[in-house]
């Protein structure tokens, strides 16, 4: 069961993953985010940063690589853009211009990753899994919100002729 669990996770993570890239924009249209050139490069470079730390952590469950698993789950809780080094003039822009439930999603995502390194840290396999499939859901619900013009798929379902 633990291993068609594990396989379930991976492809999972395999189709929502590698889509993943940076953000794009330059005017807010909808619900996209549109920032300055100098913020849009260090939110892209954090999506990159995320992505690839996004895709070892599969690999790692799977292994069993609590190491890698702890520190990808930490590189990523603290990869916050608004930590990094921004002038207080760019602080005020991002805060600005970050919708207050972007900023909530953004913060819940990085808990979320912190959660996923104590998992690993305790050697707890389930509960890694569980907070990986999370973070996942954070990825896709954010990219559904806020990046519909770079990702597609996250159109109204009926647009994409889904039926229940």
């Amino acid at each position: 069961m633990i291993r068609v669990f594990t396989i379930f996770i991976i492809l999972i993570s395999i189709a929502i993953t590698s889509s993943i890239v940076g953000a794009q924009g330059g005017a807010r249209h909808g619900d996209t985010i549109v920032l300055p050139p100098d913020l849009l490069a260090l939110l892209q470079a954090e999506m990159r940063e995320i992505n690839t730390g996004v895709q070892k952590i599969p690999v790692a469950i799977a292994q069993g690589d609590w190491e890698t698993l702890a520190q990808t789950g930490e590189s990523i809780r603290s990869s916050y853009i608004m930590a990094k080094s921004l002038s207080s003039e760019q602080k005020q822009t991002l805060k600005s211009s970050l919708p207050e439930q972007f900023k909530q999603m953004d913060s819940e995502f990085h808990s979320r990753a912190g959660k996923l390194a104590h998992a690993a840290e305790a050697r707890d396999y389930e509960l890694a899994s569980y907070h990986y499939a999370r973070l996942i859901e954070g990825c896709a619900q954010c990219h559904a919100m806020y990046a519909k013009d770079k990702f597609p798929g996250f159109g109204p379902a009926e647009e994409q002729g889904h039926q229940h």
